[in-house]
């Protein structure tokens, strides 16, 4: 048995890497995030499951109820893969991006699952791309930064340097809708 957990690329299922659509090919349990495209379930095999981490969420998903939703989702994936199966643990985007992966390695490694990592494209190289809007540039932004918009709220104080921030060339902010204001005045 053993785990793989692929990055689904930037929301449009031709961005998912070449590794990934085969592993999710010979999948017996997918078990994905809401923002992955549904499309790309459909290269999975016939008679594979399907369980959408949504529907593990017993608060709203912008809720603080983020560590149980976490929790349950780890103990899933190891529960299939204790079952024998081929489980794909299909996130949007990266996997090492704002994504939870060292909760789901501890778990994994706690029960000794043998797993494998396969990186996807980033949702903000791939809005960047899409857009024509560029990371770096030589000539305006010779460093960039990925910053969550959405930090645990059960965290004593936030750990963003904001001054330091602010004087990077290029801030890519990661769920920020919710706290916009607040990451707003922050930055000036």
């Amino acid at each position: 048995n053993k785990v793989y957990l692929v990055g689904a690329g930037p929301g449009k299922p031709d961005l998912i890497t070449v590794r990934g659509l085969h592993i999710l090919e010979e999948a017996d349990v997918v078990i994905y995030d809401y923002l992955v495209d549904k499309e790309l379930l459909e290269y999975a095999r016939e008679g594979a499951e399907f369980i959408c981490c949504d529907k593990l969420a017993k608060k709203g998903r912008y809720s603080d109820g983020f560590s149980i939703h976490q929790e349950r989702i780890s103990n899933l994936i190891v529960k299939k893969a204790k079952e024998g199966k081929k489980v794909v643990r299909l996130k949007n985007g990266d996997i090492s991006i704002f994504s939870r992966l060292s909760q789901e390695l501890d778990a994994l490694a706690r029960n000794k699952i043998d797993f494998e990592l396969v990186p996807g494209v980033t949702a903000a190289s791939g809005a960047a791309s899409f857009t024509g809007i560029p990371l770096t540039d030589r000539e305006f932004a010779s460093t960039c930064a990925f910053v969550t918009g959405h930090e645990d709220p059960q965290k004593e104080a936030s750990s963003i340097d904001w001054e330091s921030l602010s004087k990077v060339g290029t801030v890519v902010f990661y769920m920020a809708v919710e706290n916009l204001s607040e990451i707003v005045k922050e930055l000036i």
